[in-house]
C-alpha cells in the first residue's frame, strides 16, 4: 500500500513541509514525523486521516503487554493528527473503538474519546465496522449483525460521527438482492438519526469471471478493464437501490489504468458519501485522481490509507499539491 510510482512530488507541485528531527509531535508517536504542510487552511481541511495508517503504534485500554512499538495511546491521536499534520478530521477502524470485532460500543469510552477530539478540535468523520460481510447474511447471522450495527448506529453521534463504513467484500449477481435488503434496512435505521450508511469500491465480484466446474478458473480470463467496470457497475446498483452511499477507494477499484480509475470515480460520484479513500499503486497518479475528482464538483474530504508516517506524508503533500474546491 506504501508503494508509489515514479516520483510522489512529479504528481503535481507538493506544498512545503517541515520535517525536522523532531516536530512539535515529538509526543506519543509523532516523533520524527514533521509538522503540518505551509498551506492554507481550506486545503488542509479536506485531508483526513485513517487511524489505520497508525495501527502498528497504537495502544489501548485493553492492550496487554505492549510491545515496543506500541508508544502512541489511542486518545492521543486527535492532538496528534493537529500538531503533526494540522489536519482535524479523523477516521475510526471501529476496532480502535472496541476490544474486539462483536462487542458493542461502550458510551463511556466514547464519551472519553469525544472530549478528546474536542479539546484538540478534530472531528471524527466516519468509523469502518468491520463486523461481518453483509452480502449472504441470512437467518440468526443476519440479526445478530443487524442488532450489532444498529448499537453503532446508536453510538455514533456521541463520537459526532454521520459516516458509518460496511464490509460488502463477495458481493456478485446472485447475493446482489440479499446484500441490497441487508443494506437498505440498516440504512433505513440510521437515516432518521443523519447518518450515511455507504461501503467501499471492494471485494465486488460482478466481473471477476466464475470458475469452471471443479474450481477452476475460467478459461478466459475477463479483461482488467471490463472486470473493474462490471464491479463498480454492479455496487452502484445496490448503492442506489438500498438508498445508500458509495465511499470511493481509489486503491480498491481494481483500475488498471487512469481512465478506468476516473470511469469509477465518476459512477459513484452522485452516491458519495463526502469521503474517499486514497491509497497508492502503480496503476495510476493520485494527483491526476484528485485533480479529475475535483473537476466534478467533490468537496469531500480525501482520507488516506496508507501505513505509517513516511507515506502519509508523501500522500498528504500529493493531495494538498491538487485539490481545488472548498470542504462543503
Amino acid at each position: 500500500m506504501t508503494a508509489l510510482s515514479g516520483s510522489v512530488f512529479g504528481q503535481g507541485q507538493a506544498p512545503a513541509t517541515t520535517t525536522p528531527a523532531q516536530g512539535r509531535g515529538a509526543q506519543g508517536g509523532g516523533r520524527g514525523a514533521g509538522l503540518p504542510a505551509n498551506v492554507p487552511a481550506a486545503r488542509l481541511a479536506r485531508v483526513s486521516l485513517m487511524t489505520l495508517n497508525f495501527r502498528t503504534m497504537l495502544k489501548f485500554p485493553w492492550t496487554q503487554n505492549p510491545n515496543e512499538n506500541q508508544t502512541l495511546d489511542v486518545f492521543d491521536l486527535p492532538k496528534m493528527y493537529q500538531d503533526v499534520y494540522g489536519v482535524s478530521h479523523i477516521e475510526f477502524q471501529h476496532d480502535h473503538l472496541v476490544s474486539t470485532e462483536q462487542t458493542p460500543p461502550d458510551a463511556a469510552f466514547f464519551r472519553e474519546m469525544r472530549a478528546r477530539l474536542d479539546a484538540a478540535k478534530v472531528t471524527a468523520t466516519q468509523v469502518n465496522i468491520e463486523i461481518g460481510e453483509i452480502p449472504n447474511l441470512a437467518g440468526e447471522a443476519r440479526a445478530k449483525w443487524m442488532t450489532l450495527g444498529k448499537q453503532w448506529v446508536d453510538a455514533a453521534p456521541i463520537i459526532g460521527v454521520t459516516r458509518l463504513m460496511l464490509n460488502q467484500t463477495g458481493l456478485n449477481e446472485e447475493n446482489k438482492a440479499n446484500c441490497t435488503s441487508v443494506w437498505k434496512e440498516i440504512q433505513d435505521y440510521a437515516k432518521p438519526k443523519g447518518i450515511k450508511i455507504s461501503a467501499e469500491t471492494r471485494g465486488t465480484g460482478g466481473g471477476r469471471g466464475r470458475a469452471q466446474a471443479g474450481g477452476q478458473p475460467p478459461a478466459t480470463p475477463p479483461d482488467p478493464r471490463a472486470a473493474a467496470a462490471a464491479a463498480f457497475t454492479l455496487l452502484k446498483q445496490v448503492i442506489e437501490a438500498a438508498g445508500a452511499y458509495s465511499n470511493v477507494d481509489i486503491g480498491n477499484v481494481g483500475a488498471p489504468d487512469q481512465q478506468t480509475l476516473n470511469d469509477a470515480i465518476k459512477a459513484l460520484y452522485p452516491t458519495s458519501s463526502g469521503n474517499m479513500h486514497i491509497k497508492s499503486s502503480p496503476n495510476w497518479d493520485i494527483g491526476a485522481a484528485v485533480r479529475f475528482t475535483e473537476s466534478l464538483g467533490y468537496r469531500g474530504l480525501y482520507s488516506i490509507e496508507v501505513n505509517g508516517h513516511p507515506a502519509v506524508r508523501q500522500v498528504y503533500a500529493i493531495i494538498l499539491a491538487n485539490v481545488t474546491n472548498q470542504l462543503a
